[in-house]
């Protein structure tokens, strides 16, 4: 597997090697502040023509999106607004990426931009504060930063035109530009993508990410961040550390003594591996991204999620998707993020990782504790109130379509009698065909209740599901 990375992040598979620009006018405004990106792909009912989706992420402090964005969506609804297509619009590449078709270009194809929820704004503060962005008009703006906003792109792209030897094509988009406010590299043109294997049957889908592709974290407390990747095909997924890039092969110019291997501060830099929670580590089954951020600053990592599909006895690559994800520090010493505890028959795990037999059931109490420290100086760091949510990952993988998620509490009493730490029980029944040697996965977000930005821990649960061996008479 790590070759295989070695070779995506290198760029010897001419991944990617596409380009998707603004369809501007006059009136077009280019964002020159790009936070992060994702571009995934679903299969349609059509062999060979896929949907293609892109999230873009935007820092408010930067350009409009687009000249039409800050108009408010129809019938006063709050959660998106209106983007025209000549607009908004962009025109991709498709490139091939197989040894027979290495960097051949093989047309072009056009997402669209979506009213909803276009505009809307990810950094969630507390009720009495509000952020930099106007959310297309649609409210006042505070004066909270960062302030981010993501924007959706769909269209279908036809690959049925391609020769039959060439499996593996790339799609990617560049734009310019990456967001100004980044302090560990220089913030030149924004580059990211997918790869497609095109020949699987039956098709491929890419995963789903149910977490968004920035963060605001604390300044000196250990932070878990994952992307909550769900494979709708059930495919098993591996995780590893990419290279933010300006352009295909180009990446991007670290400020000394910032490298790709270390791309901001944190706690045991530059050493990687130092013991946790020095170093930065990426858990590459389970996705949990772990570090202690020191200093304030901005930066990019990079994210590879590979496809692995088990044919005969081969594990072979059936797709990889790169997603560009901002980190941002802040200081908070009044807080401290919140800490996942899972319970499996009234046992204190020590890991998120489990397993069970196909066709029995399994259940975790999954608690978020906030955290207190009571010794703090000049004041006392005491413990908030949580909520807990998980990214629900029956809604798509089939696989896990029984699990589900139910309050250890009554929500009608919980301002009376508590608890304070929000928990959940989470139960499945794996089928017979959930059986494998890689885990199903999905994630849990336990948030604070803290002003003005909440503290927040994702963390990735695991079960492998094992066979049930079958008696020979």
């Amino acid at each position: 597997m790590k070759k295989i990375y070695t070779l995506f992040c290198n760029y010897k598979f001419a991944l990617l090697l596409t380009s998707l620009f603004f369809l501007f006018g006059t009136k077009t405004t280019f964002a020159d502040h790009i936070v992060g990106s994702d571009l995934s792909y679903q299969c349609t009912s059509t062999p060979g023509v896929y949907k293609i989706l892109l999230k873009v992420y935007r820092d408010c402090a930067g350009a409009p999106f687009c000249y039409t964005c800050d108009v408010p969506v129809p019938n006063g609804n709050t959660s998106g607004c209106t983007t025209a297509n000549s607009c908004c619009g962009f025109n991709n590449t498709i490139t091939g990426a197989d040894p027979s078709c290495m960097g051949v270009n093989f047309g072009t194809f056009t997402l669209d931009a979506q009213p909803m929820p276009n505009g809307f704004d990810i950094i969630q503060t507390c009720t009495s504060v509000k952020t930099i962005c106007k959310n297309c008009n649609t409210r006042t703006a505070g004066t909270f930063a960062p302030g981010i906003e993501v924007y959706t792109f769909v269209g279908n792209v036809n690959l049925n035109a391609i020769p039959a030897s060439c499996c593996k094509v790339a799609l990617g988009f560049s734009l310019c530009c990456r967001n100004q406010a980044i302090t560990n590299f220089m913030p030149g043109n924004f580059y990211c993508g997918s790869m497609i294997d095109r020949c699987q049957t039956p098709c491929n889908s890419a995963p789903t990410f149910t977490n968004d592709a920035a963060a605001l974290v604390c300044a000196g407390v250990d932070f878990i961040y994952n992307l909550g990747a769900i494979d709708p095909d059930g495919d098993s997924l591996s995780y590893a550390f990419g290279q933010s890039m300006q352009s295909p092969g180009s990446p991007v110019s670290y400020n000394p003594p910032y490298s790709a291997g270390y791309p901001f501060a944190y706690l045991g830099a530059p050493n990687a591996n130092a013991p946790y929670p020095a170093g930065i580590r990426i858990d590459p089954l389970t996705g949990d991204v772990m570090f202690r951020p020191s200093g304030v600053w901005v930066s990019n990592l990079v994210i590879e999620v590979t496809q692995w599909k088990r044919v005969g006895n081969t594990w072979v690559v059936v797709g990889v998707t790169r997603r560009d994800v901002q980190f941002q520090t802040m200081l908070c010493t009044g807080n401290l993020v919140p800490k996942i505890k899972v319970y499996r028959n009234g046992t204190l795990q020590t890991g998120q990782s489990f397993s069970v037999c196909a066709g029995q059931q399994i259940c975790l109490d999954i608690v978020a504790e906030d955290q207190a420290n009571l010794l703090a100086t000049p004041a006392p760091i005491l413990a908030d109130s949580t909520d807990l949510t998980w990214n629900n990952p029956g809604q798509f993988s089939p696989v896990m379509a029984n699990s589900t998620w139910v309050r250890n509490y009554v929500l009608a009493q919980r301002g009376i009698q508590g608890p304070k730490a929000d928990s959940f029980k989470f139960c499945w029944t794996p089928p017979v065909a959930a059986a494998r040697t890689q885990p199903h996965s999905f994630t849990v977000k336990g948030v604070d209740r803290y002003c003005p930005v909440p503290a927040a821990a994702i963390r990735g649960i695991n079960i492998t599901v094992v066979a049930i061996p079958i008696p020979i008479i």
